[in-house]
C-alpha cells in the first residue's frame, strides 16, 4: 500500500510552518508522492517529489516553470537559512544519502560563499538514499521513512524561503500566501519561533526524545507523529543577537515531560542529567511494583 500523501503533507506542514498539499501515484518506476504549497499552482512555486523504489527513496525539489522570482529569492537567503541548508544536507550525507545540489547548472556547495554572491536562475536538489528497509510489507515503517526523508528535503528548501521576522510576542508562524511573482513569505521569530530551526533540528535528530527515548508515534500511532518539543541546549537569553544556531549541536528534541524537567532549573538541566535522573529512578519504580 502506498504511503498516505496527505498524512505526509500534514506532518511536513507542521514542522516547516508552510502548508503543503499532497498527492500520490504510480508509474513504471514505482510509487511516488508529491508535495506542493497549498492553494497555489505548482508551476508558480515548487514540488517536492519522493519516488519510492525497492529499498530506496529518491527525493527531488522541482521548481515550477514560472517560479523564477522565487528561485532568485532563495539565492538571497539570510545567514540563518544558508547555515540550516548546509546542516541538513550534511546530515543527509552522514546518514548515507547521495546529495546533489546544482545552482545555475553547476554543482554547488552550501559552504561556498561564491554561490550566494551570484543571481540564482535555476536550482536543483536531489537526495537519494538506498539500502532502506522499505517496500518489505511494513506499511507503518514505510510511512516513517517516507515522512522522515521527505521532511529533510522540505526543511532544506524552506530554510531558503524569504522570511519576515515577527515581534517577540507575535503569534506562531503563518503563511501569508503568494504575492505577484510567486514569492513565498513565512513569518517567524529568529530563535524559538523560527520554524526553520525546528524543522532542521528534527530533520537531523529525528522525533525521539534524547533523554527518555520516547517516540510519541510509537505510543499513540501516526496521529502523534512529530509530537515533540525542541530544546535549546544554551538558553536563548544567553545567545548574542548575531548568533547562528547550529541545529546539530544547539538544539535537541525532548518530550514535553523531559523538556519541563530541563527548565526546572537555571541553567537548565542537561540531556545527560535528565537521562541520569531516569536511570536512577526506573529501577526503584520496578522494585515498587
Amino acid at each position: 500500500m502506498p504511503p498516505d500523501a496527505e498524512a505526509v503533507a500534514r506532518a511536513v506542514s507542521r514542522e516547516t510552518g508552510l502548508t503543503f498539499e499532497g498527492r500520490a501515484g504510480r508509474d513504471d518506476g514505482g510509487t511516488w508522492i508529491e508535495l506542493h504549497p497549498a492553494g497555489h499552482l505548482a508551476a508558480e512555486t515548487f514540488i517536492i517529489r519522493t519516488a519510492i523504489g525497492w529499498r530506496r527513496l529518491d527525493i527531488t525539489f522541482d521548481p515550477g516553470a514560472f517560479a523564477q522570482e522565487l528561485i532568485a529569492e532563495m539565492g538571497r537567503a539570510d545567514t540563518i537559512g544558508r547555515a540550516l541548508l548546509g546542516a541538513v544536507l550534511t546530515d543527509c550525507r552522514d546518514d548515507g544519502a547521495a546529495v546533489e545540489l546544482e545552482i545555475n547548472g553547476a554543482p554547488a556547495d552550501p559552504a561556498d560563499d561564491a554561490i550566494w554572491s551570484t543571481e540564482w536562475t535555476s536550482v536543483k536538489l536531489a537526495v537519494r538514499r538506498g539500502m532502506l528497509p522499505i517496500n518489505a510489507g511494513d506499511d507503518a515503517g514505510d510511512m516513517r521513512l517516507v515522512q522522515g526523508w521527505t521532511g529533510r528535503v522540505a526543511a532544506a528548501v524552506t530554510a531558503l524561503l524569504p522570511l519576515e521576522e515577527q515581534i517577540e510576542d507575535a503569534p506562531l508562524p503563518d503563511v501569508e500566501g503568494l504575492p505577484e511573482g510567486a514569492r513565498i513569505r513565512i513569518e517567524v521569530n529568529r530563535y524559538e519561533r523560527d520554524r526553520r530551526n525546528r524543522a532542521a533540528a528534527l530533520a537531523i535528530h529525528g522525533y525521539c526524545c534524547k533523554a527518555c527515548r520516547l517516540d510519541m508515534e510509537l505510543v499513540y500511532g501516526f496521529d502523534a507523529a512529530g509530537l515533540i518539543e525542541v530544546h535549546h541546549v544554551t538558553p536563548v537569553s544567553e545567545l548574542g543577537p548575531d548568533y547562528i544556531i547550529d541545529p546539530a549541536t544547539d538544539l535537541v528534541p525532548l518530550c514535553p515531560n523531559c523538556h519541563s524537567v530541563a527548565h526546572r532549573r537555571k541553567p537548565p538541566f542537561s540531556v545527560e542529567e535528565i537521562a541520569a535522573m531516569l536511570a536512577a529512578r526506573l529501577p526503584a519504580a520496578g522494585e515498587a511494583e
